[in-house]
């Protein structure tokens, strides 16, 4: 993917100020990290939203200000609550040459043939996997196969995950990403129905006191 750059400049705008520079189509920026000061930056709206399209929070971006550049990833992005519409934007210094931490989207594909059987549903849980990498390696997703389930005790662990090359795993490869699960209350079920359908066991039979017999045996 090419390298992703959005041009910005100072913010003079603070307070309540900044509602007018949103209407007029300017959205709050701030730059922050080792290699720099921390700047209160704006950029086009329609620029920011496009870019922040295209690296997500896994890719990094090159933020120009002037004749400075400044190599970041997204951090936290604010959002209206109801209109959801872009309110501000917070993006870290990140270096070139250093790993970092980060966390990946799995994307899930595939059909868990597993999940067919009686009492049983696919259960994802992870969604998220946390790796280590250069800012330019990190991928957008990593991809979770589910037709692995292909039987009710079937698991994805996070260790069966193919990562690209120069990406470490941080989060415990034993972790379940995808499962398939089989009820309890199914299981008793079967159970139940299973002893239900055997013969039962001959309990024997009491003996009982009769006048005849009493009378034969005096």
């Amino acid at each position: 993917m090419d390298e992703v750059r959005l041009a910005a400049e100072e913010r003079v705008a603070l307070g309540k100020k900044v509602k007018a520079l949103r209407r007029s189509g300017v959205t709050p920026i701030h730059v922050y990290g080792s290699g720099g000061p921390s700047l209160s930056l704006q950029s086009d709206t329609y620029d920011l939203v496009h870019a922040l399209g295209v690296v997500g929070q896994t890719s990094p971006m090159t933020v120009q200000v002037g004749g400075d550049e400044h190599f970041v990833m997204v951090q936290h992005v604010q959002r209206h609550p109801v209109s959801e519409r872009l309110l501000h934007v917070d993006l870290l210094r990140v270096s070139r040459t250093q790993r970092i931490h980060a966390s990946v989207p799995l994307h899930f594909e595939g059909e868990a043939s597993g999940a067919r059987a009686a009492g049983a549903t696919l259960s994802e849980d992870l969604h998220e996997l946390e790796v280590e990498a250069l800012p330019t390696d990190i991928p957008h997703s990593i991809t979770v196969d589910l037709s692995a389930l292909s039987e009710p005790d079937s698991v994805v662990h996070a260790g069966d995950l193919a990562l690209p090359a120069g990406v470490t795993m941080v989060t415990d490869p034993g972790a379940y990403v995808a499962r398939i699960i089989v009820h309890a209350a199914v299981a008793e079920e079967e159970e139940e129905a299973a002893e239900e359908a055997a013969p039962e066991a001959d309990a024997g039979t009491e003996e009982t006191s009769t006048p005849e017999a009493e009378a034969s045996s005096e």
